[in-house]
């Protein structure tokens, strides 16, 4: 399954979220505050694997390459430490700076942060928390009001 892309095709320069997740509720929340942070397109993938073919191409420069990374790490029947792995490396995505967001206990915090994960976020802690994290990534005036 390929992902779905979303954008609000505004006039002015693209800012892309690449997002894996595998909830519909979880990816309408994480449109939301992505869009409050700045960004104006949104790449969705529910599975690790579509998601690292998407980084492929953009590797290959067949599509553009996120300026931020959120993936969650239980997908159901993937694990989003696939992608995790994947991302950590290859140095040229090492750049583009990936968010845990995950519901998953905190046993796996220290084991991001070995993979040099932006941050790990709690989806418990809600929007708010997510939205702090990614709103310094694409500065604007809408994210550093209510970051």
């Amino acid at each position: 399954m390929w992902g779905v892309h979303w954008g609000n095709h505004s006039d002015g320069p693209m800012s892309l979220l690449l997002l894996l997740e595998d909830s519909p509720a979880d990816i309408k929340r994480a449109d939301e505050v992505a869009r409050r942070a700045g960004f104006t397109e949104i790449e969705v993938h529910r599975f690790a694997t579509d998601a690292r073919i998407y980084l492929e191409k953009g590797l290959r420069g067949e599509v553009p390459l996120p300026e931020a990374i959120v993936l969650d790490i239980d997908l159901g029947l993937e694990s989003g430490f696939e992608l995790l792995r994947f991302w950590h490396r290859i140095p040229e995505l090492k750049t583009i700076p990936l968010f845990v967001w995950t519901v998953t206990g905190d046993q796996y915090r220290e084991v991001c942060g070995l993979f040099g994960v932006c941050e790990f976020v709690s989806k418990d802690d809600g929007p708010a928390a997510l939205l702090k994290v990614l709103a310094p990534v694409i500065p604007n005036e809408d994210s550093a009001a209510t970051a």
